[in-house]
């Protein structure tokens, strides 16, 4: 027994393919690795001090506590954990890199005691965060000396919602030849001298108070910018976007902006894709007929009131002509409400369409309403989620109980006009998800019955969805019924699927 053992042990030697590896294919490896993990590597003799010329550079902080330890009733001043400070302080004192790719920090920290210095400083509180501050300027230039590409400064960390007093950030942040993508969250912004980020293709602002002045000089002083991202932040009200080369643009419009009213104007000729999530109902769209692709996640608020949604009717007036429309569970919904009381909808030029769906039988009348006024689609998706009408179920929804209806057989009822896409240009559906859920079998045999030039239907019940919109409230409920279909169900699913009649004779049904 015990040659086998060593026989094996020299096998495994031998064998051990990672230890051959050249330094630099580790090191590629290591910086894969958040930080703390690469410089734990120095253990094993083989990786020795590697991890000094990692080109990936990821801290964060929330690894080090747990997420809720931020309670503003027992506020006893700024907590700033020394494991995660240190760490910090050690890398990037024995980094040797001369350049490093990418640069990311996940911390809490605010100057909300610096700002109320007459009723705090007695505490300590102030000095402190002021100290704070200043080492938080010398990480960030640290990254910026080593001419990193991709820069991601997260202040808000995992323990607060907004930030209650921004840090500033250095000004040579914004006057910086390499960064080819910024991703700045809970900062301060400040007025003072010309932005020059002249290699900057993405950049991302989240919980940042900005002006239509400072937008706008951002957008001068980054020609190569492509990707725009706005979320939560406040003080904007026109975003032209008419000299600037974005290609791609995604705007949430926070509470703080629905509290307020406060609306956004858009002015994109140039945009090819454009996603909009929150309080859609106070943007407004100027040029957009370039626009490829629109995406639209209504507000978390929203309560299945009975009103017209002018404001959102407008938006889709804009969004008529667009290629790719994709709807969120709240969007449909509006459509739902819109077609229960006779409220009319623009004829779409949508060619694709591709529903995000917790799905119930409120949600039909909406899709039938977008099946019947897009006259030119050829690509139907649905991405499929478990719902039930409780989910939203509100007071101010009670009103669509007047309407009820019978789901399973409402899609039979539906014969009126589909004359436009669903019949002549109709030739790929494809569903993904929850394909069991209730009424999802129903719509599937009305969309056979009536696409008459169909030519293929995806169904795939595997885990195959896209990642879950911050905005859809059904998120949690979502991953706690991932495996509720039983393999037997599914074999029942799909052989009565294969018995259903089809319009089109060149229709395959595929599963995967």
């Amino acid at each position: 027994m015990m040659r086998c053992s060593k026989r094996t042990r020299t096998e495994e030697d031998r064998n051990d393919w990672i230890s051959q590896l050249p330094e630099s294919v580790l090191v590629d490896i290591l910086s894969y690795l958040p930080t703390r993990d690469a410089v734990k590597m120095a253990l094993i003799s083989r990786f020795r001090n590697l991890w000094t010329y990692i080109h990936h550079l990821s801290f964060d902080e929330c690894a080090y506590h747990d997420h809720n330890i931020y309670d503003g009733e027992n506020y006893d001043g700024p907590h700033y954990d020394e494991r995660f400070l240190n760490l910090i302080r050690h890398v990037l004192i024995l980094h040797e890199r001369t350049i490093i790719d990418e640069f990311h920090l996940k911390f809490a920290f605010n100057l909300f005691n610096a700002i109320h210095d007459d009723q705090y400083n007695s505490d300590g509180y102030a000095s402190k965060e002021r100290r704070m501050a200043s080492e938080l300027t010398t990480w960030i230039k640290f990254s910026l000396r080593k001419q990193v590409k991709v820069l991601d400064i997260d202040l808000l960390g995992c323990g607060l919602s907004e930030p209650e007093v921004n840090y500033e950030l250095p000004t040579s942040i914004l006057t910086n030849k390499y960064l080819k993508e910024l991703s700045l969250t809970g900062c301060g912004i400040e007025e003072k001298g010309r932005i020059q980020l002249t290699s900057l293709s993405k950049l991302s602002l989240k919980e940042i108070m900005l002006s239509d002045k400072i937008m706008g000089e951002i957008l001068i002083g980054c020609p190569m910018l492509e990707e725009l991202s706005l979320d939560g932040c406040c003080g904007l009200h026109k975003l032209k976007l008419t000299t600037s080369n974005i290609k791609r643009l995604k705007i949430i419009v926070g509470w703080r902006n629905e509290m307020s009213n406060s609306r956004l104007e858009i002015s994109c000729p140039g945009l090819k894709s454009l996603e909009l999530a929150g309080a859609i109902h106070l943007v407004q769209l100027k040029y957009s007929a370039s626009i490829f692709d629109a995406s639209l996640y209504y507000s978390r608020t929203f309560m299945c009131e009975r009103r017209i949604y002018e404001k959102v009717q407008m938006l889709l007036w804009k969004l008529a002509e667009v290629s790719v429309f994709i709807p969120c569970t709240w969007t449909t919904l509006i459509f739902t409400i819109w077609d229960l009381t006779y409220v009319p909808i623009p004829v779409a030029g949508w060619k694709s369409v591709e529903f995000r769906l917790l799905f119930t039988k409120w949600h039909m009348p909406g899709i039938c309403s977008i099946l019947r006024n897009s006259h030119w689609l050829e690509t139907l998706t649905f991405y499929i989620y478990p719902g039930s009408y409780s989910t939203f179920l509100t007071e101010e929804a009670k009103w669509m109980e007047a309407y009820d209806f019978d789901g399973k057989s409402y899609w039979k009822s539906q014969n009126g006009d589909f004359r436009g896409g669903l019949r002549k240009y109709l030739k790929t559906v494809k569903i993904y998800g929850y394909v069991t859920e209730p009424y999802v079998l129903e719509l599937i045999e009305f969309l056979l019955k009536n696409a008459l030039v169909l030519e293929k239907m995806v169904i795939s019940t595997k885990k195959t969805l896209q990642p879950i919109h911050q905005y859809e409230l059904f998120k949690d409920a979502v991953f706690d019924q991932e495996d509720r279909f039983t393999p037997k169900e599914l074999l029942q699913f799909s052989q009565k699927l294969l018995t259903l009649p089809r319009a089109s004779k060149s229709a395959v049904i595929q599963f995967c």
